[in-house]
């Protein structure tokens, strides 16, 4: 009977500890987005719903979870700021898509920094020497940051003042926490 009864005591830990590791080492998404909290420390307001897509993947098809969200800006009129995140099945695939998207159509001159937010992190904002840059409204800033943390791609990009930029810093370390 005791030994039944300790089998039983060991079998409950060993279920308990796996669904724990799943629950608490796997980044649920939907936390990515920002909640009322976090958007009352970073002064910021969502505009409109957050998006989260789910994908079944293969060999071909690698982009498990694709996800948006727009936030304004409490503080700067006529500046928004949008987060972008793909989840995919393999940092192969994941690396690949990086180097596209952080790369592609831009100069060499807006970029601010390079792996301050982790390895493999770049921080852009316009410059004259980016595709398409003579069609920019003058005035008008936009910053890109692309993040690669696990499996996640994160690109939070704004458009409008200059001094978007502290607040892209702040929302990639809070995303950051979340991952």
């Amino acid at each position: 009977m005791k030994i039944i009864i300790a089998v039983s005591i060991i079998a409950i830990l060993i279920i308990g500890l796996f669904l724990a590791q799943n629950m608490l080492f796997k980044p649920n998404s939907e936390k990515i987005f920002f909640n009322e909290q976090d958007l009352q420390n970073l002064k910021l307001s969502k505009s409109g719903n957050c998006v989260l897509e789910k994908y079944k993947t293969d060999q071909y098809s690698p982009l498990e979870e694709y996800g948006f969200c727009n936030y304004t800006v409490n503080e700067l009129s006529d500046t928004w700021i949008w987060v972008e995140f793909k989840k995919f099945s393999n940092v192969n695939d994941l690396n690949q898509a990086y180097q596209y998207d952080s790369s592609h159509l831009f100069g060499s001159k807006g970029l601010i920094s390079e792996n301050t937010f982790g390895d493999k992190s770049r921080f852009r904002v316009n410059s004259d020497d980016d595709y398409g840059a003579e069609f920019n409204p003058p005035g008008v800033y936009f910053y890109h940051l692309w993040i690669c943390k696990g499996h996640y791609l994160i690109h939070i990009t704004s458009r409008g003042s200059e001094s978007a930029k502290s607040y892209i810093e702040r929302m990639a370390e809070n995303i950051l926490l979340k991952i």
